[in-house]
């Protein structure tokens, strides 16, 4: 009967940890950069101002850790790192240019902790894109995150019980539902942007990394 109760437990907190996670994110820190900058405010370390014509090769990476502490429960959901390729074409309609993901890619997530006496391992994947455009040196990117079932087992004394929990599907479009903005620049380490997780502690981050020109790739007018 304990068995049950812990499992049913489980599945219930793995369901929050994964909605909470997802949808707390939205809410707080918005990108502390991006959203009132304009082009002339994105030149990078060399001085120049750095449009969508001047960055191609785009690469956004995905990183993710949080941690749910209540009484006799420590969860930790790790999003194992990993990327993206994005393609960006010169757009001669309403944006300086169109960005598409490349080929979605299947990243691998795991979870680890205890539930009561319980200790607790699982695993699954989550499949991620992003696709948007970009405009006076900003990128505005939607990024899907469709979460697979967690499948694991928990261990209680000598028993292991198996356990699935469904999955969920989510799209970040970033405080002005535009998308989440990223700036272009030549930094080194790209441009992240972060959200907090309002349901305990940790973080979910998205990087975009590029190449930059100091010649524009394609005539700027």
């Amino acid at each position: 009967m304990k068995l049950k109760i812990f499992y049913r437990t489980l599945t219930v907190v793995l369901l929050l940890v994964l909605s909470t996670s997802c949808s707390a994110l939205s809410l707080v820190n918005p990108p502390s950069d991006a959203g009132d900058t304009t082009a002339a405010d994105a030149s990078g370390d060399t001085g120049e101002v750095l449009t969508c014509f001047h960055a191609n090769n785009y690469v956004l990476s995905f990183d993710h850790t949080l941690t749910v502490n209540q009484e006799g429960t420590s969860l930790t959901h790790i999003l194992k790192q990993g990327g993206i390729a994005l393609l960006s074409e010169a757009n001669s309609g309403g944006h300086d240019a169109i960005i598409t993901t490349a080929s979605p890619q299947t990243l691998n997530f795991e979870y680890m902790g205890v539930l009561g006496p319980c200790s607790v391992d699982a695993v699954g994947t989550v499949n991620v894109s992003a696709e948007g455009y970009c405009d006076s040196g900003i990128i505005y990117l939607n990024i899907t995150e469709d979460w697979s079932d967690t499948k694991g087992t928990m261990t209680c004394e000598d028993s292991n019980v198996p356990f699935s929990a469904p999955g969920a599907s989510f799209t970040h479009s970033g405080a002005s539902g535009l998308g989440e903005e990223f700036l272009i620049t030549d930094d080194s380490n790209g441009h992240t942007v972060m959200r907090k997780f309002l349901g305990g502690e940790g973080y979910h981050s998205w990087t975009l990394m590029m190449d930059i020109s100091l010649v524009p790739l394609v005539d700027e007018d």
